[in-house]
């Protein structure tokens, strides 16, 4: 987690919207997009993945990653991320693989001050893109 301090690359963008099929948005909660550098622990297997987030919600994200995704979903791992020298080290499970190098994590178990830190950074997105957009409008 150390050398993923020395990668902090942070950037954030408008609000993504995942449809379903029948062009219905599925998610209970806005995903932001983000960029920044991300380790997927795979517990079970005590292996790493690195990649990067494409984007966060309070119930999860979805992480690009450098090499091909190991693993099926349900499987349980770690985020570990950084967002303005601010770290985050989320449980989940793996929902979803969209591609051999995308993939779905639904946070689980999420302490009240590891919810709260979350809210922090999803309100700093908002700002960031508030203050983007109005700079495009002047």
């Amino acid at each position: 987690m150390a050398d993923e301090a020395n990668e902090r690359e942070d950037a954030v963008a408008p609000v993504q919207h995942t449809a379903s099929p029948t062009g219905k948005d599925r998610r209970r909660e806005p995903r932001h997009k983000i960029d920044t550098s991300a380790v997927i622990r795979l517990i079970d297997i005590a292996a790493l993945v690195r990649g990067r987030i494409v984007n966060v919600s309070f119930g999860g994200c979805c992480i690009r990653t450098i090499q091909r995704f190991p693993v099926g979903v349900y499987r349980r791992v770690e985020i570990e991320f950084y967002v303005d020298g601010l770290p985050f080290r989320l449980g989940g499970v793996i929902q979803g693989i969209h591609d051999p190098f995308s993939v779905g994590i639904r946070f689980l178990n999420v302490s009240a001050r590891k919810r709260e830190q979350l809210a922090q950074l999803i309100e700093e997105i908002k700002e960031l893109r508030k203050r983007a957009r109005e700079t495009t409008d002047d």
